[in-house]
């Protein structure tokens, strides 16, 4: 062959790339060979354990809590490579394309061998392996997290590699490549998949896999110097030239996946006992024993997190407390499953949003049933796992505090004539009394902000007010809360906070108020009380039941709320913490720390004292008029009015109410079109019976039905038809037995007696 031949037959095969590109992918993005990348097994001895493989890492440790004992070791499957891709949200749709992504998942997606999830990462540890210009596009824009999707490899499957997984993904939501900030693999991504990715996009991988750019650049040219060696040859020559030089790189390349997979072997036995050692252990546990009185059981292999702290065992004063807790199943729970993760590893669940607003006892012993609601919120609301641990602590305790004290004593007052009367001893040794304190405290501000004589409904206001003297005593107390009862279950549907000025609430209460300004006019006073109460009172209201100041405050009165239902329930059945009401045992629950209610209280006449809550000064036509304000109230939590929910009502407006709550028992339950995600846990008991069996079921018998059928799984099919007409036959000559049985008592001995 001559030179111009030869220089012709290796520009052709620097043009012909390894292999197909993937469907709808350009074939020209990046040269052929494995993607060039940054190798962080030549920085870091263990590369997985670097924040570019955390989501990877984290969706290993979700499928083995998912799976089966016997098929946990799947996920840490070292020929299962797993890949993540970092998406700038400056370049997403919020509704279109973030919320449903975060949404579809709610932790992480397995579908028979795929798995795969999206969630949110902080942006800071990733700074060093994205480009200038992206962080600084993130900076100004004040973005301070990343979405990413990761993925897992379908084992076996050469059109499943976790790349292609994600593609899917992506491509489902309609976002292009120019989203793509970084992307991760634990194997160098191989030549098929490197093309998925814009030449520009930042990659790194845990270790070398494929054949690199060089060495595909340097075969082609072997295979064209080798075939032209011996064309004179003829052809069979050429083909049997070029094979023996594609075995040498298969050769080299087989050593160097072989290394891959070892060092894989060793780096993902690492990631695992850290990430068991991290969140494998409970925190203080919610709704349950006092974790004194028991001793520590340890997590064992199948520990998964939170799943045992997240069940209502025995209550902490009942006879042998610790026999449940030991015999609580390490499985994993809907609520448990989502905070046993890493800090923003759950997608978009604003956990500061958390409400208990479902709660059953079905009488086995073992504890309540019980589900929270949370709002979906991506890179909006607060992600971290620590705030839903800490809202679930909150409810558990203010749940037993309700239960265990008189509701006669569940008030807060702060003013400043009655240091002595504050808060009831014992609740203010609590965490729910502190709430309400620290609520109305709130309150006070609030009003303060509202009626700031610089705001245009403040100007409003102190323009319709008379007189030299103004009143603001107002009291949180509860609105009728909406409920409907299902046997043992309960369903908060609905439990606003109301507020009342205090002639309205000492009227309520068969009481009459002293007059604030005695000194003016009854009309002047109603005048301004009404004022107040047209302008102000509303939009109070609103602050109170959505502002997220007052979020804590919404979370105990649900508690409280569900603990009243609770008491009702223990007059007509026996329940699992019926012998804790009214026990005015608060032990368990006692706050830790140096908070007292006095705290609180010197604030707020600091703050009375120094005028935050108090406007006293008044411009009438260039005139400067002084008005004395007196801000008092509370919180008053002693009478919770329930409205129950007819059947009818609650099967027409809420219809997949009651579907949602069972399946958040097992898993993050989400329902379309809706931005609430339900977060709940069973019983001890039903954990252990496998309280997620029926949809784990369900979804395999779904998967199942979209496979080949093979001609064994049809014999299995059929066994059942085909074994009819002997059961028949052997029910008829049972019958038979059975009626001579009783003809008469020596042939039913005969009949009867026992084979030899």
């Amino acid at each position: 062959m001559n030179r111009p031949r030869w220089l012709a037959a290796l520009l052709l095969a620097l043009l012909v790339p390894l292999g197909s590109a993937p469907p709808g992918v350009a074939d020209d993005k990046r040269p052929p060979g494995a993607a060039k990348g940054r190798d962080l097994s030549m920085q870091e001895e263990n590369p997985l354990l670097t924040s570019p493989f955390e989501p990877i890492e984290k969706l290993r440790y979700d499928l083995w809590r998912e799976l089966p004992k016997a098929d946990k070791n799947e996920a840490w499957n070292p020929y299962r490579n797993g890949a993540a891709v970092y998406l700038d949200p400056t370049m997403l749709d919020y509704d279109h394309q973030v919320m449903p992504l975060l949404k579809e998942t709610t932790t992480f997606s397995h579908t028979g061998r795929q798995a795969w999830a999206a969630s949110v990462v902080r942006v800071d540890p990733l700074r060093e392996y994205l480009k200038r210009a992206a962080v600084q596009r993130l900076d100004d824009a004040k973005w301070g997290e990343l979405v990413v999707v990761s993925a897992l490899n379908i084992q076996k499957s050469k059109q499943r590699h976790s790349e292609d997984v994600i593609q899917k993904v992506l491509d489902k939501y309609g976002i292009g490549d120019e989203a793509e900030l970084l992307g991760s693999s634990e194997r160098q991504n191989c030549s098929r998949c490197a093309r998925l990715y814009r030449p520009d996009t930042p990659l790194v991988f845990g270790h070398p896999y494929d054949i690199s750019v060089q060495e595909w650049v340097d075969r082609e040219v072997e295979i064209a110097w080798a075939r032209n060696k011996v064309a004179h040859l003829g052809p069979e020559a050429e083909r049997r030239a070029e094979k023996g030089v594609r075995e040498k790189y298969q050769e080299r390349v087989k050593r160097r996946n072989a290394t891959a997979k070892d060092k894989l072997v060793t780096d993902l036995g690492e990631v695992r006992r850290g990430l068991e050692a991290r969140y494998g252990h409970e925190p203080s546990p919610a709704f349950s024993v006092n974790p004194k009185q028991c001793p520590d059981q340890g997590t064992g292999t199948q520990s998964l997190g939170l799943q045992q702290t997240l069940v209502l065992t025995a209550a902490a004063k009942a006879a042998n407390p610790c026999d449940d807790a030991e015999d609580t199943p390490r499985v994993a729970t809907g609520l448990g499953s989502t905070l046993a993760g890493p800090g923003l590893g759950t997608g978009g669940i604003d956990f500061s949003s958390m409400e208990l607003r479902y709660l059953s006892d079905p009488g086995d012993g073992s504890g309540l049933e019980y589900s929270f609601s949370a709002d979906f919120k991506p890179l909006k609301g607060d992600a971290r796992t620590a705030t839903g641990r800490a809202a679930l602590s909150q409810s558990s305790d203010a749940f037993f505090v309700w239960l265990s004290l008189a509701p006669q004593n569940f008030w807060v007052n702060l003013n400043p004539d009655e240091p002595d009367r504050i808060v009831d001893g014992r609740l203010g040794r609590t965490d729910a009394g502190k709430v309400m304190l620290e609520a109305d405290l709130e309150m006070k501000k609030t009003v303060g902000k509202l009626i700031h004589p610089h705001s245009a409904l403040g100007r409003k206001f102190w323009g319709g007010v008379r007189g030299d003297c103004m009143s603001f005593r107002n009291w949180i107390l509860p609105a009728p809360a909406s409920v409907h009862q299902d046997g043992d279950k309960l369903y908060i549907l609905d439990a606003p906070l109301d507020v009342q000025m205090e002639t309205q609430y000492l009227a309520g209460n068969g009481a009459s108020s002293a007059r604030s300004c005695p000194e003016q006019d009854k009309a002047t006073e109603d005048h301004n009380e009404a004022l107040f109460r047209d302008l102000i009172l509303p939009r109070l209201k609103k602050a109170i039941n959505t502002a997220p100041e007052y979020a804590d405050l919404r979370r105990v009165y649900l508690a409280r709320v569900a603990a009243e239902w609770y008491r009702e329930l223990s007059r007509t059945k026996d329940t699992t913490y019926g012998d804790l009401i009214d026990s005015g045992d608060i032990d368990t629950w006692r706050r830790t720390g140096d908070w007292r209610p006095t705290d609180t209280f010197d604030r707020y006449v600091d703050s009375y004292t120094k005028g935050e809550f108090k406007v006293t000064d008044r411009t009438t036509e260039g005139d400067t008029t002084y008005v004395r304000s007196y801000v008092y109230g509370g919180v008053d939590l002693t009478r919770i009015p329930l409205q129950t929910v007819t059947d009818d009502r609650f099967t027409s407006d809420f219809a997949g109410l009651p579907q949602s709550v069972d399946r958040s028992l097992n898993a993050p339950a989400a329902v379309a079109g809706d931005e609430t995600v339900w977060l709940g846990s069973p019983t001890p008991r039903q954990a252990k019976a496998g309280i997620g069996a029926p949809a784990k079921r369900e979804a395999q018998e779904k998967q199942e039905a979209q496979e080949p059928v093979s001609s064994g799984t049809w014999a299995l099919r059929l066994l059942p038809a085909l074994l009819l007409a002997p059961v028949a036959l052997l029910w008829l000559r049972r019958r038979r037995l059975n009626n001579a049985r009783r003809a008469n008592h020596l042939r039913r001995n005969a009949v009867g007696r026992p084979r030899r």
